[in-house]
Protein backbone atom coordinates (compact mmCIF):
# COMPACT_ATOMS: atom_id res chain seq x y z
CA UNK A 1 0.00 0.00 0.00
CA UNK A 2 1.94 3.24 -1.11
CA UNK A 3 0.07 6.21 0.58
CA UNK A 4 0.57 9.38 -0.21
CA UNK A 5 -1.85 13.03 1.09
CA UNK A 6 -4.58 9.85 2.42
CA UNK A 7 -2.86 9.57 5.15
CA UNK A 8 -5.77 7.81 6.98
CA UNK A 9 -7.23 4.08 7.65
CA UNK A 10 -10.75 4.76 7.21
CA UNK A 11 -12.47 5.34 3.96
CA UNK A 12 -9.57 4.31 2.62
CA UNK A 13 -10.68 2.10 -0.69
CA UNK A 14 -6.57 1.44 -1.62
CA UNK A 15 -6.11 0.03 1.59
CA UNK A 16 -8.90 -2.02 1.91
CA UNK A 17 -8.41 -3.50 -0.97
CA UNK A 18 -4.86 -4.46 0.00
CA UNK A 19 -5.43 -5.59 2.94
CA UNK A 20 -8.70 -8.07 0.90
CA UNK A 21 -5.53 -9.43 -0.99
CA UNK A 22 -3.38 -10.75 1.59
CA UNK A 23 -0.83 -9.36 3.94
CA UNK A 24 0.51 -5.85 3.79
CA UNK A 25 3.53 -4.07 3.43
CA UNK A 26 2.83 0.38 3.78
CA UNK A 27 5.27 2.72 2.25
CA UNK A 28 5.45 6.35 2.24
CA UNK A 29 8.32 7.93 -0.30
CA UNK A 30 9.98 11.02 0.58
CA UNK A 31 10.54 13.43 -2.31
CA UNK A 32 12.98 16.17 -0.91
CA UNK A 33 13.96 17.48 -3.94
CA UNK A 34 10.61 17.33 -5.57
CA UNK A 35 8.98 18.72 -2.82
CA UNK A 36 11.17 21.82 -2.82
CA UNK A 37 10.62 22.03 -6.80
CA UNK A 38 6.80 22.22 -5.78
CA UNK A 39 7.22 24.89 -3.63
CA UNK A 40 6.05 22.90 -0.43
CA UNK A 41 6.57 25.15 2.43
CA UNK A 42 7.75 24.05 6.20
CA UNK A 43 4.79 24.07 7.83
CA UNK A 44 2.83 21.82 5.32
CA UNK A 45 6.08 19.18 5.55
CA UNK A 46 5.92 19.41 9.71
CA UNK A 47 2.31 18.66 9.54
CA UNK A 48 2.89 15.89 6.55
CA UNK A 49 5.03 14.64 9.17
CA UNK A 50 3.24 14.43 12.50
CA UNK A 51 0.25 13.09 9.84
CA UNK A 52 2.35 10.18 9.14
CA UNK A 53 3.85 9.55 12.84
CA UNK A 54 -0.32 9.21 13.64
CA UNK A 55 -1.12 6.93 10.63
CA UNK A 56 2.30 4.87 11.55
CA UNK A 57 0.15 4.07 14.81
CA UNK A 58 -2.82 3.48 13.47
CA UNK A 59 -1.05 0.97 10.94
CA UNK A 60 0.63 -1.02 13.61
CA UNK A 61 -2.16 -1.82 15.13
CA UNK A 62 -3.06 -3.61 12.79
CA UNK A 63 -0.07 -5.15 12.52
CA UNK A 64 1.22 -3.60 9.14
CA UNK A 65 4.67 -1.73 9.27
CA UNK A 66 5.12 1.57 7.38
CA UNK A 67 8.26 1.98 5.69
CA UNK A 68 9.48 5.29 4.51
CA UNK A 69 11.80 5.18 1.14
CA UNK A 70 13.80 7.68 -0.40
CA UNK A 71 13.07 9.15 -4.10
CA UNK A 72 14.56 12.93 -3.79
CA UNK A 73 12.69 13.18 -7.51
CA UNK A 74 9.58 11.63 -9.30
CA UNK A 75 11.84 10.33 -11.94
CA UNK A 76 13.12 8.39 -8.74
CA UNK A 77 10.02 6.29 -7.56
CA UNK A 78 9.80 3.65 -10.09
CA UNK A 79 13.16 2.65 -9.13
CA UNK A 80 12.66 3.21 -4.88
CA UNK A 81 9.04 1.16 -5.55
CA UNK A 82 10.46 -1.59 -7.34
CA UNK A 83 13.28 -2.08 -5.13
CA UNK A 84 11.22 -2.22 -1.87
CA UNK A 85 8.91 -4.76 -3.99
CA UNK A 86 12.15 -6.96 -4.82
CA UNK A 87 12.98 -6.58 -0.50
CA UNK A 88 9.54 -7.77 0.68
CA UNK A 89 8.27 -10.06 -2.37
CA UNK A 90 4.94 -8.16 -2.44
CA UNK A 91 3.67 -8.88 -5.63
CA UNK A 92 0.82 -6.31 -6.05
CA UNK A 93 0.79 -2.31 -5.31
CA UNK A 94 -1.81 -0.69 -4.27
CA UNK A 95 -2.78 3.58 -4.38
CA UNK A 96 -5.31 6.45 -4.90
CA UNK A 97 -4.87 8.56 -7.24
CA UNK A 98 -3.51 11.89 -7.74
CA UNK A 99 -4.53 14.46 -10.40
CA UNK A 100 -1.82 17.58 -10.60
CA UNK A 101 0.26 16.68 -14.20
CA UNK A 102 3.25 15.31 -12.46
CA UNK A 103 2.14 13.42 -10.35
CA UNK A 104 -0.16 11.43 -12.59
CA UNK A 105 3.07 11.49 -15.03
CA UNK A 106 5.07 9.92 -11.59
CA UNK A 107 1.84 7.24 -11.18
CA UNK A 108 1.77 5.68 -14.99
CA UNK A 109 5.61 5.03 -15.31
CA UNK A 110 5.25 3.31 -11.45
CA UNK A 111 2.43 1.36 -13.25
CA UNK A 112 4.78 0.19 -16.07
CA UNK A 113 7.77 -0.34 -14.24
CA UNK A 114 6.12 -2.51 -11.95
CA UNK A 115 3.73 -4.10 -14.09
CA UNK A 116 6.72 -4.88 -16.40
CA UNK A 117 8.43 -7.11 -13.36
CA UNK A 118 5.26 -8.88 -12.77
CA UNK A 119 3.45 -6.57 -10.29
CA UNK A 120 0.18 -6.08 -10.21
CA UNK A 121 -1.15 -2.52 -9.76
CA UNK A 122 -4.71 -1.39 -8.64
CA UNK A 123 -5.51 2.59 -8.48
CA UNK A 124 -8.45 3.63 -6.59
CA UNK A 125 -9.57 7.15 -6.32
CA UNK A 126 -10.25 7.85 -2.58
CA UNK A 127 -9.30 11.75 -2.79
CA UNK A 128 -12.63 12.34 -4.31
CA UNK A 129 -16.15 11.72 -4.46
CA UNK A 130 -16.71 11.84 -8.28
CA UNK A 131 -13.01 10.69 -10.15
CA UNK A 132 -12.27 12.47 -13.27
CA UNK A 133 -14.26 11.66 -16.31
CA UNK A 134 -17.55 10.81 -14.74
CA UNK A 135 -19.10 14.58 -14.64
CA UNK A 136 -19.08 15.40 -17.79
CA UNK A 137 -21.23 17.79 -19.80
CA UNK A 138 -23.77 16.72 -22.73
CA UNK A 139 -21.29 16.92 -25.45
CA UNK A 140 -18.89 14.90 -23.24
CA UNK A 141 -16.56 17.34 -22.80
CA UNK A 142 -15.19 18.80 -19.03
CA UNK A 143 -16.69 20.90 -17.05
CA UNK A 144 -15.47 24.27 -17.14
CA UNK A 145 -17.98 26.28 -14.81
CA UNK A 146 -18.80 25.28 -11.41
CA UNK A 147 -22.81 25.79 -11.17
CA UNK A 148 -23.77 23.49 -14.06
CA UNK A 149 -20.85 20.98 -12.86
CA UNK A 150 -22.49 21.26 -9.43
CA UNK A 151 -25.74 20.49 -10.81
CA UNK A 152 -24.52 17.49 -12.94
CA UNK A 153 -22.37 16.19 -9.70
CA UNK A 154 -25.18 15.99 -7.26
CA UNK A 155 -27.66 14.27 -9.60
CA UNK A 156 -25.23 11.49 -10.30
CA UNK A 157 -23.96 11.35 -6.66
CA UNK A 158 -25.55 7.82 -5.33
CA UNK A 159 -25.31 7.50 -1.40
CA UNK A 160 -23.28 4.50 -2.19
CA UNK A 161 -20.83 6.43 -3.63
CA UNK A 162 -20.12 8.65 -0.31
CA UNK A 163 -20.73 6.13 1.92
CA UNK A 164 -17.36 5.94 3.17
CA UNK A 165 -16.03 2.02 3.35
CA UNK A 166 -14.69 0.82 6.69
CA UNK A 167 -11.63 0.70 8.27
CA UNK A 168 -9.69 -2.73 8.10
CA UNK A 169 -9.55 -5.79 10.10
CA UNK A 170 -6.14 -6.22 12.17
CA UNK A 171 -3.80 -8.20 9.42
CA UNK A 172 -1.91 -9.72 12.48
CA UNK A 173 -0.42 -8.90 16.01
CA UNK A 174 0.96 -5.50 16.72
CA UNK A 175 4.22 -3.95 14.89
CA UNK A 176 6.53 -1.55 16.11
CA UNK A 177 5.33 1.57 14.89
CA UNK A 178 7.84 4.19 13.11
CA UNK A 179 8.46 7.54 14.70
CA UNK A 180 9.89 10.68 12.82
CA UNK A 181 11.35 13.35 14.51
CA UNK A 182 11.81 15.68 10.99
CA UNK A 183 10.42 15.01 7.56
CA UNK A 184 12.82 16.22 4.26
CA UNK A 185 15.19 18.82 7.16
CA UNK A 186 12.16 20.48 8.70
CA UNK A 187 11.20 19.00 12.95
CA UNK A 188 8.29 18.48 13.29
CA UNK A 189 7.54 20.15 16.45
CA UNK A 190 7.21 23.43 13.78
CA UNK A 191 3.58 24.59 14.35
CA UNK A 192 2.56 21.49 16.38
CA UNK A 193 0.33 23.42 19.27
CA UNK A 194 -1.95 25.09 16.42
CA UNK A 195 -2.00 21.97 14.09
CA UNK A 196 -2.08 18.64 16.13
CA UNK A 197 -2.15 15.88 13.36
CA UNK A 198 -3.94 12.91 12.79
CA UNK A 199 -7.35 11.60 11.97
CA UNK A 200 -8.96 11.21 15.16
CA UNK A 201 -8.09 14.59 15.48
CA UNK A 202 -9.62 15.66 12.13
CA UNK A 203 -12.82 13.36 13.19
CA UNK A 204 -12.73 15.76 16.46
CA UNK A 205 -12.91 18.88 14.15
CA UNK A 206 -15.53 17.68 11.93
CA UNK A 207 -18.00 16.70 15.22
CA UNK A 208 -17.38 20.39 16.30
CA UNK A 209 -17.58 22.15 13.10
CA UNK A 210 -21.19 20.17 12.56
CA UNK A 211 -22.43 20.17 16.11
CA UNK A 212 -21.53 23.60 16.73
CA UNK A 213 -21.02 25.91 13.62
CA UNK A 214 -22.45 24.57 10.82
CA UNK A 215 -25.69 26.18 11.17
CA UNK A 216 -23.99 29.26 10.98
CA UNK A 217 -21.53 28.46 8.39
CA UNK A 218 -23.38 30.70 5.90
CA UNK A 219 -24.36 33.67 7.62
CA UNK A 220 -20.36 33.55 9.07
CA UNK A 221 -18.18 32.20 6.87
CA UNK A 222 -16.95 35.36 5.11
CA UNK A 223 -16.11 37.27 8.47
CA UNK A 224 -12.60 36.39 9.76
CA UNK A 225 -13.08 37.49 13.15
CA UNK A 226 -15.97 34.92 14.11
CA UNK A 227 -15.42 31.30 14.64
CA UNK A 228 -17.59 30.49 11.34
CA UNK A 229 -15.33 27.91 9.45
CA UNK A 230 -14.78 24.02 9.56
CA UNK A 231 -10.97 24.61 10.54
CA UNK A 232 -10.34 21.03 8.37
CA UNK A 233 -8.67 22.05 5.39
CA UNK A 234 -5.13 21.19 7.02
CA UNK A 235 -6.90 17.10 7.45
CA UNK A 236 -8.48 17.62 3.81
CA UNK A 237 -4.85 18.32 2.74
CA UNK A 238 -3.19 15.45 3.65
CA UNK A 239 -5.98 13.26 3.58
CA UNK A 240 -6.55 12.74 7.62
CA UNK A 241 -9.92 13.44 6.39
CA UNK A 242 -11.55 12.33 3.22
CA UNK A 243 -14.51 14.20 1.22
CA UNK A 244 -16.83 11.19 1.42
CA UNK A 245 -16.62 11.53 4.92
CA UNK A 246 -17.74 14.93 5.65
CA UNK A 247 -20.21 14.35 3.06
CA UNK A 248 -21.42 11.39 5.00
CA UNK A 249 -21.70 13.35 7.96
CA UNK A 250 -23.71 16.22 6.28
CA UNK A 251 -25.69 13.32 5.33
CA UNK A 252 -26.31 11.97 8.86
CA UNK A 253 -27.43 15.27 10.08
CA UNK A 254 -30.13 15.78 7.40
CA UNK A 255 -31.65 11.94 7.94
CA UNK A 256 -30.27 10.81 5.25
CA UNK A 257 -30.10 12.68 2.28
CA UNK A 258 -26.99 14.95 1.29
CA UNK A 259 -28.67 18.38 1.01
CA UNK A 260 -29.88 20.25 3.66
CA UNK A 261 -30.26 23.80 4.62
CA UNK A 262 -27.92 23.67 7.66
CA UNK A 263 -25.22 22.36 4.84
CA UNK A 264 -26.04 23.20 1.57
CA UNK A 265 -23.50 26.13 2.00
CA UNK A 266 -20.56 23.84 3.29
CA UNK A 267 -21.34 20.84 1.15
CA UNK A 268 -20.91 22.98 -1.88
CA UNK A 269 -16.53 23.92 -0.54
CA UNK A 270 -16.50 20.05 -0.48
CA UNK A 271 -18.02 19.68 -4.31
CA UNK A 272 -15.54 22.96 -5.34
CA UNK A 273 -13.07 20.84 -3.61
CA UNK A 274 -13.76 18.07 -6.19
CA UNK A 275 -14.38 20.18 -9.33
CA UNK A 276 -10.80 21.80 -9.10
CA UNK A 277 -9.77 18.28 -9.24
CA UNK A 278 -11.63 17.65 -12.18
CA UNK A 279 -9.81 20.72 -13.88
CA UNK A 280 -6.71 20.07 -13.42
CA UNK A 281 -6.74 15.85 -14.04
CA UNK A 282 -8.57 17.38 -17.55
CA UNK A 283 -6.82 20.16 -18.53
CA UNK A 284 -3.10 19.44 -18.28
CA UNK A 285 -1.73 22.54 -19.30
CA UNK A 286 -3.24 24.02 -15.89
CA UNK A 287 -0.55 21.62 -14.09
CA UNK A 288 2.08 23.20 -16.03
CA UNK A 289 1.92 27.03 -15.17
CA UNK A 290 -0.62 27.85 -17.83
CA UNK A 291 -3.24 30.15 -17.23
CA UNK A 292 -6.64 28.11 -18.26
CA UNK A 293 -7.82 30.74 -20.12
CA UNK A 294 -4.15 30.47 -22.46
CA UNK A 295 -4.71 33.85 -24.06
CA UNK A 296 -4.35 35.14 -20.68
CA UNK A 297 -1.03 33.96 -20.72
CA UNK A 298 0.41 37.01 -22.29
CA UNK A 299 -1.21 39.33 -19.75
CA UNK A 300 1.79 42.01 -19.58
CA UNK A 301 2.14 41.49 -15.54
CA UNK A 302 4.27 43.83 -13.97
CA UNK A 303 7.96 42.91 -12.69
CA UNK A 304 7.64 44.87 -9.00
CA UNK A 305 9.38 42.64 -6.66
CA UNK A 306 9.59 45.40 -4.14
CA UNK A 307 5.24 45.81 -4.22
CA UNK A 308 5.85 42.00 -3.97
CA UNK A 309 7.50 41.59 -0.59
CA UNK A 310 5.66 44.26 0.38
CA UNK A 311 2.73 42.12 -0.21
CA UNK A 312 4.48 39.11 1.23
CA UNK A 313 5.29 40.89 4.27
CA UNK A 314 1.90 42.59 4.71
CA UNK A 315 2.93 45.95 4.75
CA UNK A 316 0.73 47.48 1.61
CA UNK A 317 -1.08 50.30 3.68
CA UNK A 318 -4.38 48.25 3.32
CA UNK A 319 -5.46 46.99 6.89
CA UNK A 320 -7.12 44.36 5.82
CA UNK A 321 -5.06 43.03 2.94
CA UNK A 322 -2.26 42.99 5.63
CA UNK A 323 -3.90 41.50 7.94
CA UNK A 324 -4.69 38.62 5.96
CA UNK A 325 -0.85 38.18 4.99
CA UNK A 326 -0.05 38.45 8.30
CA UNK A 327 -2.41 35.78 9.48
CA UNK A 328 -0.56 33.61 6.91
CA UNK A 329 2.99 34.61 7.81
CA UNK A 330 2.08 33.63 11.08
CA UNK A 331 -0.02 30.95 11.39
CA UNK A 332 0.44 29.13 8.16
CA UNK A 333 -3.27 29.42 7.52
CA UNK A 334 -5.82 32.45 5.89
CA UNK A 335 -9.08 32.44 5.94
CA UNK A 336 -10.69 31.89 2.91
CA UNK A 337 -12.30 35.87 2.06
CA UNK A 338 -8.74 36.74 3.04
CA UNK A 339 -7.25 34.32 0.58
CA UNK A 340 -9.76 36.10 -2.06
CA UNK A 341 -9.00 39.50 -1.10
CA UNK A 342 -5.00 39.32 -1.00
CA UNK A 343 -5.27 37.68 -4.30
CA UNK A 344 -7.21 39.78 -6.02
CA UNK A 345 -5.08 42.71 -4.51
CA UNK A 346 -1.95 41.45 -5.71
CA UNK A 347 -3.28 40.92 -9.46
CA UNK A 348 -5.67 43.31 -9.97
CA UNK A 349 -4.12 46.31 -7.84
CA UNK A 350 -0.54 45.72 -8.07
CA UNK A 351 -0.73 43.88 -11.46
CA UNK A 352 1.73 41.23 -10.39
CA UNK A 353 1.36 37.72 -11.81
CA UNK A 354 -0.76 35.44 -10.27
CA UNK A 355 2.18 32.64 -10.43
CA UNK A 356 4.37 34.40 -7.54
CA UNK A 357 1.13 34.64 -5.10
CA UNK A 358 0.18 30.78 -6.00
CA UNK A 359 3.76 30.09 -4.93
CA UNK A 360 4.04 32.17 -1.85
CA UNK A 361 0.52 30.64 -0.12
CA UNK A 362 2.09 27.35 -1.17
CA UNK A 363 5.60 27.83 0.69
CA UNK A 364 2.99 29.19 3.73
CA UNK A 365 0.09 27.36 4.22
CA UNK A 366 -0.27 24.02 5.97
CA UNK A 367 -3.18 23.39 4.14
CA UNK A 368 -0.81 24.05 0.91
CA UNK A 369 -3.20 21.77 -1.56
CA UNK A 370 -2.34 22.22 -5.64
CA UNK A 371 -5.58 22.05 -6.95
CA UNK A 372 -7.38 24.17 -4.69
CA UNK A 373 -4.54 26.73 -4.00
CA UNK A 374 -4.09 26.80 -7.99
CA UNK A 375 -8.08 27.16 -8.89
CA UNK A 376 -8.51 30.10 -6.00
CA UNK A 377 -5.47 32.23 -7.54
CA UNK A 378 -7.10 32.10 -11.20
CA UNK A 379 -10.36 32.92 -10.18
CA UNK A 380 -8.90 36.08 -8.36
CA UNK A 381 -6.76 36.36 -11.20
CA UNK A 382 -9.69 36.41 -13.65
CA UNK A 383 -7.83 33.79 -15.89
CA UNK A 384 -8.76 30.35 -14.65
CA UNK A 385 -11.94 28.57 -14.70
CA UNK A 386 -15.65 30.13 -13.59
CA UNK A 387 -13.78 32.91 -12.83
CA UNK A 388 -14.83 36.96 -11.19
CA UNK A 389 -15.15 38.60 -14.31
CA UNK A 390 -11.95 41.12 -14.86
CA UNK A 391 -13.73 44.15 -13.84
CA UNK A 392 -14.56 43.08 -10.41
CA UNK A 393 -12.30 44.06 -8.81
CA UNK A 394 -12.92 44.50 -4.67
CA UNK A 395 -12.16 47.39 -2.77
CA UNK A 396 -10.12 46.12 -0.32
CA UNK A 397 -11.63 49.50 2.50
CA UNK A 398 -15.09 48.33 1.25
CA UNK A 399 -14.16 44.86 2.29
CA UNK A 400 -12.69 45.27 5.64
CA UNK A 401 -15.77 47.43 6.74
CA UNK A 402 -18.10 44.81 5.48
CA UNK A 403 -16.31 41.75 6.71
CA UNK A 404 -14.53 42.87 9.73
CA UNK A 405 -17.33 45.29 10.62
CA UNK A 406 -16.18 45.29 14.38
CA UNK A 407 -12.37 45.26 13.53
CA UNK A 408 -11.38 42.21 15.75
CA UNK A 409 -9.24 40.93 13.38
CA UNK A 410 -7.57 43.81 12.03
CA UNK A 411 -7.07 44.89 14.90
CA UNK A 412 -5.31 41.74 16.34
CA UNK A 413 -3.68 41.10 13.27
CA UNK A 414 -2.09 44.82 13.49
CA UNK A 415 -1.69 45.70 16.83
CA UNK A 416 0.07 48.93 15.46
CA UNK A 417 -3.75 49.75 14.19
CA UNK A 418 -5.53 48.73 17.52
CA UNK A 419 -6.48 52.07 19.00
CA UNK A 420 -7.62 53.46 15.87
CA UNK A 421 -11.64 53.73 16.01
CA UNK A 422 -13.93 51.82 13.78
CA UNK A 423 -14.44 54.81 11.41
CA UNK A 424 -10.64 55.36 10.45
CA UNK A 425 -9.49 51.67 11.17
CA UNK A 426 -9.72 51.02 7.27
CA UNK A 427 -8.19 54.28 6.24
CA UNK A 428 -5.85 54.68 9.25
CA UNK A 429 -4.17 57.96 7.73
CA UNK A 430 -7.41 59.65 7.95
CA UNK A 431 -7.04 59.71 11.80
CA UNK A 432 -4.88 62.67 11.59
CA UNK A 433 -2.18 60.82 13.78
CA UNK A 434 1.03 59.82 13.53
CA UNK A 435 1.08 56.15 12.62
CA UNK A 436 3.88 53.12 12.77
CA UNK A 437 2.07 51.97 9.20
CA UNK A 438 2.68 52.56 6.02
CA UNK A 439 0.92 54.70 3.47
CA UNK A 440 -1.20 52.85 1.11
CA UNK A 441 1.35 51.45 -1.91
CA UNK A 442 -1.54 52.18 -4.31
CA UNK A 443 -4.31 54.43 -4.56
CA UNK A 444 -7.45 52.20 -4.97
CA UNK A 445 -8.96 53.83 -8.05
CA UNK A 446 -6.15 54.25 -10.28
CA UNK A 447 -5.12 50.31 -9.87
CA UNK A 448 -8.88 49.90 -10.41
CA UNK A 449 -8.77 51.47 -13.93
CA UNK A 450 -5.31 50.43 -14.29
CA UNK A 451 -6.57 46.70 -14.32
CA UNK A 452 -9.70 46.99 -16.07
CA UNK A 453 -7.44 48.69 -19.18
CA UNK A 454 -4.83 46.06 -19.22
CA UNK A 455 -7.42 43.26 -19.05
CA UNK A 456 -10.01 45.13 -21.70
CA UNK A 457 -7.04 45.26 -24.09
CA UNK A 458 -6.51 41.44 -23.81
CA UNK A 459 -9.71 40.73 -24.13
CA UNK A 460 -10.27 42.52 -27.07
CA UNK A 461 -6.88 40.85 -28.54
CA UNK A 462 -9.17 37.30 -27.88
CA UNK A 463 -12.57 37.78 -28.38
CA UNK A 464 -13.70 34.39 -28.09
CA UNK A 465 -12.21 34.34 -24.61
Amino acid sequence: MWFRNDLRIADNPALVAACESGPVVACFVVSSAQWRDHAVGERRLAFLGRSLNAVAVALAKLGIPLKLIEAPHFDDVPGALLALAEQTGVRQLMFNAEYPGNEQKRDDAVVTVMQANGIAVMRTHGGVSMPPGTIMTQKDTPFSVYTPFKRRWLERLQPDQFRPVAAPSPQGEKVPAMHLDSLAGVPLALGSESWPAGEQVAQNHLKEFLNKHVVQYESQRNFPGLHGTSNISAYLSVGSLSSNQCLYAASEMNRGRLRGPATDSWVDQIIWRDFYRHVIALFPHVSKGFAFKRSYDSIPWRDAPQELAAWQQGVTGYPLVDAGMRQLLNTGWMHNRLRMVTAMFLTKHLLIDWRHGERHFMQQLVDGDFAANNGGWQWSASTGTDATPYFRIFNPTTQGRRFDPLGRFTREMLPELADLSDRHLFEPRKAGIGLDYPEPIVEHKFARQRAIEVFRSQLSSHPTD
